[in-house]
């Protein structure tokens, strides 16, 4: 079975023939993982060009991130105003997708179905980020080895049909075959395939241009937000489905040609389902274990800082409550940015750990003590800089211990071990804070301590692979 190595100029794989053991001696590059069975060689890798080319992809990237997975990310600011009254309830079980969905939820209550419940809706909008999760790992794959342009196409197409669809659709069972299965498989298709172009381009700016990838989620979805209310407001449900339908018809168009990979077919490796190379390797069990633990703790501010805020300050307007959740939003697409650059200067392993870390610190050390409205927004904007980080990081990490060659597939892989603390991370804060009688130090120890522990285990994979302490890994 091949194994996954990085792109380095020049690189020499010793063999001790009496241990068997494997000697890496260090290149240039900013990625040290290589694994090969063979005698000592020299070999030459085509390294990514870090630019040219590789910023149009990137935009195209980006443009399909805003258009697909952004549209679900616009639900945080406005979901989480209903958090407030369903702490234990199924909302936001997959908040990989929280955002024009908020918008779209409150339309459907108020003009659509008044009867379906809130907790119904709810789910509905949590659906394709459940799916995403679940099925990313299978197009990953597929596109590791057949290419990604076509299913980018696909993705793109299906996208494009789905919200085409919700323009036909007239009973609530419709919405949940196109919002969540539909969208679902769509963003599956394309989100761990345009986290793993970057690393194709761009080596020492791989981390920045996957953050800049990821945070066009964020910023898409803050602007289809309030472009999408204004147009229900003005155009009413159909007309405005109708009017996303020809929008990201042909901004998926337009981003389809601009991307493009830089592997040759005879570069793309096998598909391997079960790969147990990755199985067999503590490392990867201590990068999941800090994912599985990180999103346990990560979604508890964003579900219950309206709620908080209500909570202290008991005559706040529903606008004034909900804007620490936006401005946090806004923080993220900004952090995700800049610790990106950040990390290609010090390690995305050592970002990941910094980021983590920080984010768990922040909710023990500054949620846990502020009790006026400055305060709420100073940890929105502190929390959200570095909260979301550890998604924008995760395929350079994920490309800087296994290499890029079969990173779409690595990618969603990774993203299981997301689901259990999407699934119940929030639920677990809402059945913490009502067991408590409104305790919201347990809450805040809770998700912060979580986030500690994620990224105490991550410490495992760190110095497995590079034991210095002050190396840039």
């Amino acid at each position: 079975m091949d194994t996954p190595r990085s792109e380095k100029t020049h690189v020499e794989v010793e063999v001790d023939d009496d241990e068997k053991t494997f000697k890496y001696v260090d290149a240039r590059s900013a990625a040290p993982s290589v694994y090969e069975k063979a005698v000592p060689v020299l070999e030459e890798v085509d390294l990514p060009p870090d630019g040219g080319r590789g910023w149009l992809v990137i935009f195209g990237c980006v443009i399909y991130s805003a258009a697909t997975v952004g549209w679900g990310y616009v639900l945080e600011s406005i979901h989480a105003e209903k958090a407030c009254e369903q702490r234990t309830s199924l909302p936001g079980l997959f908040a990989s997708s929280p955002a024009v969905w908020g918008v779209t939820e409150e339309y459907f209550k108020e003009n659509v179905f008044p009867d379906a419940s809130a907790s119904v809706l709810s789910t509905l909008g949590s659906m394709s980020g459940m799916f995403m999760t679940l099925l990313s790992v299978i197009p990953g794959k597929l596109a590791d080895r057949y290419g990604y342009k076509p299913f980018l196409a696909a993705g793109g197409i299906l996208w494009t049909l789905s919200m085409l669809l919700c323009v036909f659709a007239t009973q609530l069972w419709h919405f949940f075959v196109i919002m969540g299965l539909i969208q679902g498989l769509a963003n599956a298709l394309v989100y761990p395939l345009i986290v793993a172009l970057p690393a194709q381009w761009f080596l020492r700016y791989r981390a920045l241009t996957t953050g800049i990838v990821v945070a066009g989620s964020s910023l898409g979805g803050g602007v289809s937000s309030l472009v999408f209310r204004q147009l229900l407001t003005a155009y009413g449900m159909k007309k405005s489905f109708a009017i996303y339908t020809a929008m990201d018809g042909a901004l998926l168009f337009a981003a389809w040609f601009m991307i493009s990979e830089r592997r040759r077919p005879t570069e793309r490796k096998k598909i391997v389902w079960i790969d147990r190379s990755f199985f067999a390797d503590p490392v990867f069990w201590s990068l999941g274990a800090c994912f599985f633990f990180t999103v346990f703790g990560y979604l508890s501010p964003i579900f219950f800082l309206p709620t908080f805020a209500k909570a202290k300050l008991p005559d706040l307007s529903d606008t004034l409550s909900a804007l620490p959740v936006t401005m946090l939003n806004f923080s993220a697409a900004m952090g995700r940015t800049l610790i990106g650059f950040l990390a290609d200067r010090i390690g995305p392993v050592n970002a990941l750990w910094a980021v983590v870390m920080l984010s768990g610190l922040t909710q023990l050390l500054v949620w846990t003590f502020i009790s006026n409205y400055a305060g709420i927004m100073a940890f929105a904007i502190m929390y959200g800089f570095v909260c979301g980080c550890f998604l924008s990081l995760s395929p350079a990490v994920a490309a800087q211990l296994w290499g890029s060659g079969r990173l779409a597939g690595l990618s969603g892989l990774m993203l299981l071990f997301n689901l259990p603390g999407n699934s119940a991370g929030a639920p677990l804060g809402g059945a913490i804070l009502s067991g408590t009688g409104e305790n919201w130090t347990a809450v805040s120890c809770y998700s912060g301590g979580l986030q500690i522990i994620g990224a105490s285990v991550l410490l495992y994979a760190r110095f497995k692979r590079e034991p210095k302490i002050l190396a840039v890994y």
